[in-house]
Formats: structure tokens, C-alpha cells, sequence
């Protein structure tokens, strides 16, 4: 065990609240491929052609099959995705430490890991919401897992946008009471209410942050670890490249993060 791994448990052992926030680097470990690295999802996909409404929705009209392909490429390993260790050890946590987990990943894994308190502030491929942003239901991810195969059915063939949109039905589309979609934050959307307040609140009041696989480029959110510095937090970074933290333990989420929570509340 290094000497940084040690620094960082005496932190979070003597923590009253602690933050934890997460990007996509601990939700690759699940399967679920990156949006900004080198190899990332935004080298397939332009941004300006996928992530945002008006320009998916141009896509959509006039390329189907690229917009089905992306769609697949979103959900299928959502769909596939299971808690890692990373994310079972946050949830474990809990039973020492006033835990808050802030999340820009949209895939519920924290949810599903047992973790009391998360914030998804870029929303959730769960949540379906109509065209004023109200909650219309949920869906399972048995759900999203059909999405994907109607996708990739419908895709052996001449791909139309009603075939695209009849596969995917469950999730986006416009029904007899409206259009529904996904709720979830695109470029150019205001952060998801009321998780983006409460993350604010969570970090002026915590005493300690674990910044988990976040590449510190997607504004506001990245600006939850300043927040809690700024109130005299002590802020670690969790990342194989690079780190912004007061402390740094290279390594990725399934490497550092149990480990650390095992040092950290170990029967002395």
C-alpha cells in the first residue's frame, strides 16, 4: 500500500459527509465506453450531430440508419451494464460515513450498486419525460435491453425512420399524450433540477470529495470539487492520468476505490 492511499484513508475515515463524484471513468469498468478520450464516443459521433436535440433530430429525418446506430451505440451497453466494484464500495460506505454521490453518468449503476443519495445531473436513460421535462415513467433495464435488439433488428433491413422509431418506441416517440423521451442533458441544457441544486448544497457542506474517473472538462458539474475546497474540503482524485485533487491515487475506479474504502474503515 503506497503512502498516498494511506494520506487519502486518514481523510475519509475522519470525514462527517463525504462527496463522492463520478464520470464515465468508473462506468467504463462496467462497459460503457467514454465520451472524451482519444478513442471516445465523440470521435464516432460529431457532437454537433448527436448531442444536441436539434441536431439529432435533423440526423433522425435525414439519416435514420446514423441515428439508429447511435442510438444502439448509447443503449445497448447501458442496457448490459451491471455495478462494478467501484460502485459497491461507494454503496458499502454508507455504513461508516454520511455519503452524497453526484454523478454525470446517466446509467443508474450507483442506484443499483445500493447507494442512498445520488444526484444524476445529466439525468438518466431511465427516466422518460415529456416535451415540458415531466415525469412520465420509468423503465427497467429489461427494457432498455429490448430497445437495443428492436434497434438492431430493424437495422438488417431498409432502415426508414417510422422502423427506427417503432424500435424505439418504449423510450422516445409521440404517443397520444405527446412526445416522450429520455430525460437526459444534452449540449446547450441546463443541468437536471433538482439534482444540480442539491449537488451545490452537498458541496459547500462536505468535508471530503472523491473525484472518481471525471475528466474535468464538462462544465458546470466540474465545478462541485472548487465548491467544496472553497468551504475547506479536501478533494481526491481517483484517475489513471492525471490528477486535480489535493491528493491523487493513480489507478482506475476497480483499482483504487476499494482499496481505499477498505483502508479507510478497517476494524482498527
Amino acid at each position: 500500500m503506497n503512502n498516498d492511499i494511506r494520506e487519502a484513508a486518514e481523510w475519509v475515515r475522519h470525514s462527517e459527509r463525504l462527496l463522492v463524484f463520478t464520470g464515465a471513468g468508473i462506468s467504463a469498468e462496467s462497459g460503457i465506453p467514454t465520451f472524451r478520450d482519444d478513442d471516445g464516443f465523440w470521435r464516432e459521433f460529431p457532437p454537433e450531430r448527436f448531442a444536441t436535440w436539434d441536431g439529432l433530430f435533423k440526423t433522425a429525418l435525414h439519416q435514420p440508419r446514423a441515428f439508429a446506430e447511435f442510438v444502439h451505440a448509447v443503449i445497448a451497453p447501458i442496457a448490459a451494464a451491471e455495478p462494478n466494484a467501484a460502485h459497491r464500495a461507494i454503496a458499502d460506505a454508507e455504513r461508516h460515513v454520511d455519503v452524497t454521490v453526484v454523478t454525470q453518468n446517466i446509467d443508474r449503476l450507483h442506484w443499483e450498486a445500493g447507494t442512498t443519495t445520488t444526484h444524476e445531473v445529466h439525468g438518466s436513460m431511465f427516466e422518460i419525460v415529456d416535451r415540458r421535462r415531466r415525469f412520465r415513467r420509468y423503465v427497467s433495464r429489461q427494457q432498455l435491453r429490448r430497445v437495443a435488439t428492436a434497434i438492431e433488428r430493424a437495422s438488417r433491413g431498409l432502415l426508414t425512420l417510422p422502423r427506427v422509431m417503432w424500435a424505439v418506441r418504449r423510450i422516445a416517440g409521440i404517443g397520444v399524450r405527446g412526445i416522450h423521451f429520455p430525460n437526459l442533458v444534452l449540449f446547450g441544457d441546463a443541468l437536471a433540477e433538482p439534482a444540480w441544486s442539491a449537488s451545490r448544497r452537498a458541496a459547500e457542506q462536505v468535508d471530503c470529495v472523491i473525484q472518481v474517473g471525471c475528466s474535468g472538462m464538462v462544465y458546470p458539474a466540474a465545478t462541485l470539487p472548487e465548491i467544496a475546497r472553497a468551504q475547506g474540503a479536501t478533494v481526491i482524485d481517483v484517475d489513471p492520468h492525471s490528477g486535480q485533487g489535493d491528493i491523487w491515487l493513480r489507478g482506475t475506479a476497480t483499482q483504487i476505490v476499494p482499496e481505499l474504502m477498505n483502508t479507510a474503515f478497517a476494524p482498527r
